[in-house]
């Protein structure tokens, strides 16, 4: 035998009976993100967004960081709001749709004919209950210089409607009823301002429990709205609107 009867056999180029290559997944590093309805992604991105808006600021966020945070690409967020303002005045939206539905909530659970420092209380524990669960979304439309620039219109509209909503409420009270509209939307807007300014007081002041603040903003309004009754109201010039 000669020494060529023992070399081993040439390696086949066919690849006829190779496996198929692999199919690539996506580089390292990029994000994958589960598949999910329309409805579940913009809650997802609203919630992601929320979170980064507070902790770095409007002005300090990229719509890269809200998509790695998301784990998805950037044109995904586009796709649901078509810019970095648009998708922050939806945060601030939803937040404050969320924080109406609660303080009706509240207020509808006081039973008829209670007095009406009840119902006051009870709003203003709502808001107060609703700043100390979602903090973050709090931060964020607390963010008045870079948000009046982007968004400041946009955020007073919803800001204005909210106090129309709860001055509806007001009316359906029994006892407030008879204050004309004017004088409820007024309680209304008071209500929303002085509620924001304290909770905004007490992130400085983590020292101010819950019941301190509700308590701080009851001296403050209802003080002053127990002493007029709806025919003194009635009487002043509030240029003709009832």
């Amino acid at each position: 035998m000669t020494s060529t009867d023992h070399a081993a056999p040439a390696p086949s180029t066919s690849t006829g009976d190779a496996p198929a290559p692999r199919r690539r997944g996506p580089a390292k590093g990029t994000p994958r993100a589960p598949r999910m309805s329309r409805k579940d992604r913009e809650r997802q991105l609203l919630d992601v967004a929320e979170a980064v808006f507070a902790e770095h600021s409007y002005q300090d966020t990229t719509m890269e960081l809200i998509a790695a945070e998301a784990g998805i690409t950037k044109p995904v967020i586009y796709d649901h709001f078509g810019s970095k303002e648009n998708l922050l005045v939806a945060v601030v939206a939803r937040a404050r749709e969320d924080l109406l539905s609660s303080t009706k909530e509240a207020i509808d659970a006081i039973p008829p004919h209670s007095p009406v420092e009840d119902y006051f209380r009870a709003g203003v524990r709502a808001f107060m209950e609703f700043f100390e669960r979602r903090r973050g979304s709090f931060r964020v439309y607390m963010q008045e210089s870079a948000v009046a620039v982007v968004a400041g219109q946009d955020i007073e509209q919803i800001r204005q409607a909210q106090a129309r909503d709860i001055a509806d409420r007001f009316g359906d009270i029994p006892q407030i009823a008879a204050y004309p509209m004017p004088y409820r939307e007024a309680m209304a807007e008071i209500m929303i301002a002085t509620n924001e300014r304290v909770a905004g007081w007490r992130l400085r002041h983590p020292e101010i429990n819950l019941d301190m603040a509700v308590e701080i903003v009851m001296a403050v309004l209802w003080n002053g709205f127990k002493s007029y009754t709806a025919d003194s109201v009635t009487d002043v010039d509030l240029g003709g609107r009832a």
